[in-house]
């Protein structure tokens, strides 16, 4: 009985050495213990937006042939995401408890957890000075001859540590940035009514609803035009909300003899535009803040934005001057801009 057992058992090995050839595929014999993984990332704030951070995932997995892993990510309730390493923006400045759940393909998990003190974005804009006294600071933009546009910003003025603060102005200007060729210009104020510069025929002063301007409080400002290649174009202006004038007609404060130069420098409508703070004769510590500036055009026959900067993709601290190299400026600012750079509120 014992030699037929062991005629049985050699037959049995024989056959299974005979049935493995050259193009059988030997069994997959499966990894013997479950995977050890490990959940891991870092976290980089965005330079631009303080709300939104990348997530890099470093995590592994090992003791199995198969490394590859989900990732499930909790940014502390404000939102989820699957990707692998993704780029999430927070609702709000807060804590926020972010989770990252690794899973291998054998299902076993890890977690880990990170707290972010997440802080809302620092407002940037245009800082405007005049720290000379030959000069007055100035953002300037050039685009274009618009025909029928409008323009829309938001200003403040603000004292400096002697309590000095200038006027600011805004301008809208054809082919000529001389005051007297201007579309109009608004002289803003701090502590009295605002009031037209130039561009204003005496009907128009008497007529403009002009507010008292305050210090330290942002103002939205809306100047909009309309020429026709014939006539001098009319304007309307909005401070604060309110409706200054509607519909004035440009004019010219030179007299007689700038009618003709005014009358060519805007008929094709506005092409430059000035934020300017004081005078040429005085130096002033205050600053005139500019922000949110947005050019329509209309001369499609739809409203077309020409140019925008809300300034936060900027750096604070930065000189919007655009520098001399003219194929590869710094800036979309014109190279006459002097005192202004990049403003940040703490």
């Amino acid at each position: 009985m014992k030699n037929l057992l062991s005629i049985m058992s050699l037959l049995l090995l024989l056959t299974l050495i005979t049935s493995c050839g050259d193009d059988d595929v030997a069994p997959v014999i499966p990894d013997p213990d479950p995977s050890m993984v490990v959940a891991s990332f870092t976290s980089q704030v965005d330079a631009e937006n303080s709300l939104t951070y990348s997530f890099t995932n470093n995590s592994v997995v090992n003791g199995i042939s198969d490394r590859s892993f989900t990732s499930s990510w909790d940014f502390g309730g404000d939102g989820t995401s699957t990707e692998e390493s993704p780029s999430f923006t927070f609702s709000a400045e807060g804590t926020y408890d972010v989770v990252l759940t690794v899973t291998a393909s054998d299902g076993e998990q890890d977690s880990t957890t990170e707290t972010i003190e997440v802080t809302a974005p620092k407002n940037r804009y245009a800082l405007i000075t005049d720290l000379k006294d030959d000069d007055t600071g100035e953002l300037r933009i050039s685009v274009d001859s618009i025909q029928v546009g409008v323009i829309t910003f938001n200003y403040r003025v603000v004292e400096g540590p002697g309590m000095d603060i200038q006027d600011g102005f805004i301008n809208v200007a054809g082919s000529s940035t001389t005051g007297d060729l201007s579309l109009v210009e608004v002289r803003l104020k701090d502590n009295a009514p605002h009031e037209f510069r130039e561009g204003a025929s005496d009907d128009a002063i008497a007529a403009a609803n002009f507010p008292e301007g305050v210090a330290n409080e942002w103002v939205a400002v809306e100047v909009s035009w309309a020429a026709d290649f014939m006539n001098p174009p009319t304007y309307s202006v909005s401070i604060g909300g309110e409706t200054i004038i509607t519909d004035a007609i440009s004019t010219t404060n030179g007299g007689d003899g700038d009618v003709e130069d005014h009358l060519a420098a805007v008929i094709d409508g506005a092409a430059n535009f000035q934020w300017k703070y004081s005078s040429n004769s005085r130096i002033s510590d205050g600053e005139y803040h500019v922000d949110d500036i947005v050019i329509w055009s209309m001369d499609s026959g739809q409203m077309e934005m020409v140019f925008s900067d809300d300034f936060q993709g900027r750096v604070a601290g930065d000189d919007l001057n655009p520098g001399e190299d003219e194929l590869n400026p710094l800036t979309p600012y014109h190279e006459n801009s002097s005192d202004a750079s990049v403003g940040e509120d703490e």
